[in-house]
């Protein structure tokens, strides 16, 4: 299956926003100092995971968009939102057991997406389609009450 443009622009967008927020929080662990390797390997292993699963969620839509049978389609999105939230606690999982890694540098960059999402809301660059309702098109403007 080939990326989509879309999946790769929208991807590289949460690389991004994912890297600018990690800079920030290895900033805060600084200035706090509790900065020391491990925040920068838990980083490392929560915002790459992060970018990671955005990207895997893009190809899922891709095929859901692309499939045949609409139930077997979400079934397979279901299955993919299943799989991608156990690795993320997976992840976690092993970031509190492993020692090499500061587990809150590497879950907080797991919301990192989220954000970035709600950050390029704020400033304009994402804009939601509206919400299209059936008839619309042939309704007529006017201001009367329904």
């Amino acid at each position: 299956m080939k990326v989509q443009q879309a999946t790769k622009r929208e991807t590289a967008h949460i690389a991004v926003g994912t890297l600018a927020f990690s800079a920030v929080m290895n900033l805060v662990f600084a200035l706090l100092g509790r900065w020391d390797l491990t925040v920068l390997w838990g980083t490392l292993l929560g915002g790459g995971f992060a970018v990671l699963n955005f990207f895997l969620l893009g190809l899922s839509i891709q095929k859901l968009a692309a499939a045949a049978d609409e139930k077997r389609g979400r079934a397979a999105l279901q299955l993919s939102y299943s799989t991608r939230m156990l690795a993320a606690v997976l992840v976690a999982a092993l970031a509190v057991a492993l020692p090499c890694f500061s587990w809150p540098a590497a879950v907080i960059p797991l919301f990192f997406p989220r954000l970035t999402i709600f950050a390029m809301q704020l400033l304009g660059m994402y804009k939601p389609e509206p919400a299209k309702t059936p008839g619309a098109e042939n309704a007529k403007g006017g201001d009367e009450p329904v």
